[in-house]
């Protein structure tokens, strides 16, 4: 039963987030389908219109999910280096024409003819797919200090590509969840605490050599910056506003005023503050405890599996799961700057989910197996 503890609570999860959904995404979605509509691709508006969206995605969540379930976890491993060499060439063609122009010049999507595909969420994966093997062969061959240079060495050219993007703030899931995995695999924390040093150093000189980073630092420290409350400022604080009018019993599902345009991507990155005004403090609280059980149940069977490296991917998937999710409540609530980080398993955008969901199953597969 303990894999299948762990499915359903991230099935509980998914759930959540299409209740979610239908209630806040409203605004959003009339917006997005009159623009469309300009552009004669749709020929009516509609207020559920990413609802219906996420729930049609749901047939390809099954279909990922079932694939994963029956491809044999051996098969998997020895697949390890193709799924990380496949997401770095997904990275590259973020660097073509096929990349989408978002805000301030960021290319995060590739707009394919069947679909829009976030290489970032594979990358993620992929690399936690080559960090664990590596970190576990060359334990052998390395001392410490090579063992920690290398590393060190991967994470910089990873770090390089997503300020090339611009991604930085992607860096504050894979940088931590890789210093999880070091830790796991090492145990020694005076290189852990070394690397945190450089990231803030790092993250210092990111900030006056990068523009965007520039910015949103700039309004994250002085919101009187942002003088008109029409840039980023204006973001963070309807949803403060919302989480803090809902933060006892909340407004009542459905029954709220913040989905109506004031706070923009209600649908993704601020599903969080969104959907707090309706289900105030009871119901946020009802989805950390998912979260919560969910990491806890596999976290608690760690000690029965005997192959290292099976611990530490399962190590390494919940720590991408779980810090993703601390990372956009943060930001819901202005204790980092704006990331364009999404909830798991609740905010829209397909690519992410499905990757939620072979992560999932991943670890379902591996617990069970043992």
């Amino acid at each position: 039963m303990r894999g299948r503890w762990v499915l359903f609570f991230g099935i509980c999860l998914i759930l959540f987030g299409v209740g979610a959904l239908f209630s806040v995404s409203i605004h959003e979605s009339f917006t997005t389908t009159l623009k469309m509509i300009n552009q004669w691709v749709m020929s009516e508006t509609s207020n559920y219109f990413y609802f219906f969206w996420q729930t049609q995605k749901l047939l390809l969540w099954l279909l990922a999910s079932i694939v994963t379930f029956f491809v044999p976890w051996k098969f998997i491993k020895k697949l390890q280096y193709v799924i990380f060499g496949v997401s770095v060439v997904a990275m590259a063609l973020l660097f073509t024409p096929l990349a989408t122009n978002l805000d301030k010049g960021a290319k995060l999507r590739l707009d394919l003819w069947f679909m829009n595909l976030q290489p970032g969420e594979l990358f993620k994966l992929g690399l936690i797919f080559f960090l664990t093997s590596w970190l576990i062969r060359k334990k052998k061959v390395f001392n410490e200090l090579q063992y920690y240079g290398w590393f060190m060495v991967i994470m910089s050219l990873s770090a390089l590509l997503f300020f090339v993007l611009p991604d930085f703030w992607s860096l504050l899931v894979i940088g931590p969840v890789s210093l999880i995995l070091f830790l796991y695999l090492w145990g020694r924390k005076f290189y852990v605490g070394v690397t945190l040093l450089l990231a803030i150093f790092g993250g210092v000189i990111a900030s006056s050599q990068f523009s965007y980073v520039q910015e949103r630092m700039e309004f994250f420290l002085d919101p009187d910056t942002d003088k008109d409350f029409k840039g980023i400022w204006r973001q963070t604080r309807q949803a403060l506003v919302a989480v803090w009018w809902g933060w006892r019993i909340g407004k009542w599902y459905g029954k709220w005023l913040q989905k109506f345009g004031y706070i923009p991507e209600a649908q993704s990155d601020f599903i969080f503050a969104a959907f707090s005004e309706e289900i105030g403090f009871l119901g946020n609280s009802i989805l950390l405890t998912l979260y919560f059980l969910l990491a806890r149940h596999t976290i608690k069977w760690l000690g029965k599996l005997k192959d290292d490296y099976d611990k530490a991917i399962v190590v390494g998937m919940i720590s991408l799961i779980i810090m993703q999710m601390f990372v956009n409540i943060w930001v819901n609530i202005k204790l980092v700057p704006l990331t364009g980080i999404t909830l798991p398993f609740v905010s829209h955008w397909w690519s992410a989910l499905i990757i939620n969901m072979i992560e999932l199953m991943l670890i379902h597969k591996i617990l069970h197996r043992n």
